[in-house]
């Protein structure tokens, strides 16, 4: 019996990195093998003209403060979006984009000319892809991020860069959690943020009451499937997040877009934080019904979806 349990327990650990190697061979065959929505046609954009302007004809720039910038990727799948924060002295780029291909620091050059650091909401291969076409690269400073580090050269593994062919890149600041950027007449703290992944980040601007949240949240789709995601803490993210957040802050994802306007920065609410944790909690308790076998689709309200494993692999 024992040695039933510890195969049992073994099956489940793995379970996490088998997907994800599935996951990866499906990308790399341009094959999608996810639980498709009951009705996919309800996380999709209205008709109509997409906010901001193309820039290069692949970027899609929009403005949505003053000296702040959502930058879209439509190519991409799903659409990526950056954000540009510029101060008095210099500005921040939260991810660097999905491509290797096409140069964001274009689109930039065209909104300031101060230097610009660039920080990874996570290490995932659509967030970290532009890495290359930067000198200034900030990262969350954690025991994880510095294990796959020799000094500040980082090597990213097959599974936090979640693709076979990881990249590598040279860390200029290394950022604690809890630590404020001051760009110049404009602040901001790096929030350690995991859920999505163990790595992840926010980035909170108090003074505009805007959080940009990455993968954490987003409308459409959240993935909570790879081997360092966990719906135990993203509940306890979500709930050190609804402490601290005033009610009326807007929070800023990475991936596009709300279903009740033309394509636009996604943004979301306090209220979608609420709604996930109600969401992960009845999926926890078995009391909410899923889509899927392996990989599951779990309801989160009428803009956000979540892919989560089976029952018995949910952490």
């Amino acid at each position: 019996m024992a040695v039933a349990g510890g195969a049992a327990a073994l099956l489940v650990a793995l379970a996490p990195f088998a997907f994800a190697e599935l996951t990866m061979a499906a990308a790399t065959l341009e094959t999608n093998i996810m639980p498709a929505p009951a009705n996919p046609a309800q996380f999709r954009p209205l008709p109509g003209r997409a906010a901001g302007t193309v820039v290069d004809g692949y970027w899609r720039v929009e403005k949505i403060a003053p000296g702040t910038w959502a930058i879209g990727e439509p190519a991409a799948d799903p659409d990526n979006y950056e954000y540009l924060l510029v101060g008095n002295r210099r500005a921040l780029l939260i991810d660097s984009g999905a491509t290797r291909t096409h140069d964001i620091r274009r689109v930039i050059a065209g909104l300031t000319a101060l230097p610009v650091t660039v920080i990874p909401t996570h290490l995932h291969h659509d967030h970290t892809n532009g890495l290359g076409f930067f000198r200034n690269i900030a990262l969350i400073d954690l025991p994880e991020t510095r294990a796959c580090a020799q000094g500040n050269d980082v090597r990213l593994g097959r599974y936090q860069y979640a693709r076979p062919e990881p990249i590598g890149f040279t860390v200029t600041q290394w950022i604690r959690p809890g630590e404020t950027i001051d760009l110049g007449g404009r602040s901001v703290t790096i929030l350690s943020t995991p859920g999505h992944t163990t790595n992840s980040v926010s980035v909170w601007e108090p003074a505009g009451m805007r959080l940009y949240t990455g993968d954490f949240l987003y409308p459409t789709t959240l993935y909570a499937f790879a081997p360092d995601s966990s719906l135990s803490t993203y509940v306890t993210t979500i709930d050190r997040l609804l402490a601290m957040l005033p009610r009326d802050t807007r929070l800023y994802g990475a991936h596009c877009c709300r279903n009740d306007a033309p394509p636009q920065a996604p943004w979301l609410s306090t209220s979608d934080l609420e709604d996930t944790r109600a969401a992960i909690k009845r999926i926890q308790s078995g009391d909410l019904e899923g889509r899927g076998f392996i990989v599951r689709r779990f309801p989160v309200n009428d803009r956000m979806t979540m892919l989560t494993l089976y029952p018995i692999a949910n952490r």
